[in-house]
């Protein structure tokens, strides 16, 4: 077993609360299958027979009957959050620490992608990569529109990657929103790591996929250092930045004073990340026998010397998204709709049994009764809904068992789970979490019950 995969489903949905007040976000609704599944179908996929999933206790029972429903081969080892425990990814990956045997793949269960991770695999493995991340170039085709719900100006947040020219090397990150309200429009570049690196193209325009493949020795490194919380914001930043700080010398006599005594039993407190580093020394002995280096133009060795290194893969073709917003949820199901047969080909969609006008786009789920007068487009209906007479859906999400009584128009909006929307109602770009009466007439608002928004 050469690597491990290991899935990230404890997230709440914090940008995303009008969705997850009684769902996790990995158990919302994408095109019909629960979020999670396109990260275990994607890891089937690319060949893994088991994966770690990381939840909240009181969905267990519902996750781990996610392969038997949707027939997927790949088996889960879930380990469990309490009920109000909220543990960012790095906490996550310490949690299972004494599960972590290789190096891992972490992804986020968020994401829907279908670029082949052995390319990612690859990278990682050709360069003994500490970190390798996965980052996505910008669709033209992707564009996020507005949500539904109240008007908010959506805010795109950025990373600015700084890539070697020369090689895959990942040598700069920055979240455009760390950077200071003076300095927001400059960009500071340490001169170490111009000196190594001299010709640096720094993006803006990469989608972050939050998947990674991870070195063993870092994953041990993150489960001694408690300060560590999220694996974006903390532990990849401080990885690339170590690229460019000098390894201190390992006085051998002082670490291991008698050769009886085990590198286990020393002490490890505060220990520096090099000390982490495991055979170091081997592969340098290795290249040291090739004539072979990744850079030219100077004297230094391959990768600059350097013992930590990290790289990253950019697609520059395929399909990636993440479902972090309400915005990028909604754009995720009229995505992948659009590409279903071409990504999931073994996934075979039945088109429903009905006079309705149904687009050609559109998705109706298992026992759903349409009215023969009824009109969907560009929209995803679940199982077990009940649409009415006359009834027009245009751009609309509609979770299971539902029901949209007579002569009513949606438009551009998100019904939840067993929501009603009577008679001669006319919603746009509405969420709904519960009974519309009849006549109703909303544009961009929340419709849930009282108590529940007064929570959110």
């Amino acid at each position: 077993m050469e690597y491990q995969a290991v899935i990230m489903a404890a997230g709440r949905g914090s940008r995303m609360t009008d969705l997850t007040h009684d769902r996790p976000k990995c158990l919302l609704p994408i095109c019909n299958r629960p979020m999670i599944w396109f990260s275990l179908k994607m890891l089937e996929n690319a060949g893994f027979e088991d994966v770690l999933v990381i939840i909240h206790e009181q969905f267990k029972a519902e996750i781990a009957d996610i392969p038997n429903k949707y027939d997927l081969k790949i088996k889960l080892d879930i380990t469990c959050l309490q009920k109000n425990e909220d543990y960012g990814t790095a906490d996550s990956l310490r949690l299972i620490k004494d599960k972590i045997k290789t190096d891992v793949l972490v992804v986020s269960c968020d994401l829907v992608c279908d670029i082949p991770l052995h390319k990612v695999f690859d990278l990682h493995r050709t360069h003994q990569s500490s970190v390798t991340a996965l980052f996505s170039q910008t669709s033209p085709e992707v564009m996020v529109a507005p949500a539904p719900g109240p008007k908010t100006k959506i805010k795109q947040e950025r990373d600015l990657v700084g890539l070697d020219l020369q090689t895959p090397r990942l040598v700069f990150l920055v979240s455009e929103a760390d950077l200071t309200s003076e300095n927001e429009e400059e960009l500071s570049i340490r001169k170490s790591v111009m000196k190594h690196f001299p010709q640096i193209s720094v993006q803006g325009n990469l989608l972050d996929a939050h998947l990674y493949v991870i070195k063993k020795w870092v994953c041990d490194y993150i489960a001694e250092n408690r300060s560590f919380t999220m694996l974006k914001g903390e532990v990849l930043p401080h990885i690339v930045r170590k690229q460019f700080t000098k390894s201190p010398k390992r006085n051998i006599d002082k670490d291991l004073p008698n050769a009886d005594v085990s590198v286990v039993s020393l002490n490890t407190a505060n220990r520096d990340v090099f000390s982490f580093l495991v055979d170091v020394e081997e592969e340098e002995r290795i290249r040291s026998y090739s004539a072979w280096n990744d850079h030219r133009g100077d004297l230094r060795g391959p990768y600059q010397d350097h013992a930590i290194r990290c790289f990253a893969y950019v697609a520059k073709e395929g399909f990636c998204l993440r479902a972090n917003t309400l915005n990028n949820y909604c754009e995720l199901n009229r995505q992948v709709i659009k590409r279903w047969s071409t990504m999931f080909p073994d996934e075979e969609i039945t088109p429903p049994v009905s006079k309705a006008q149904v687009g050609a786009d559109c998705l109706i789920g298992e026992n759903t009764q349409l009215s023969d007068k009824c009109s969907i487009k560009h929209s995803i209906i679940g199982q077990n809904c009940v649409i009415g007479d006359k009834v027009r859906i245009t751009n609309c999400i509609i979770m299971d068992n539902v029901t949209v009584m007579k002569e009513t128009t949606l438009q551009g909006s998100i019904l939840m789970k067993n929501s009603v929307v009577e008679n001669s109602c006319d919603i746009k770009d509405c969420i709904v979490g519960h009974v519309v009466h009849s006549n109703c007439k909303s544009t961009n608002e929340v419709l849930v019950d009282a108590d529940r928004l007064l929570e959110i």
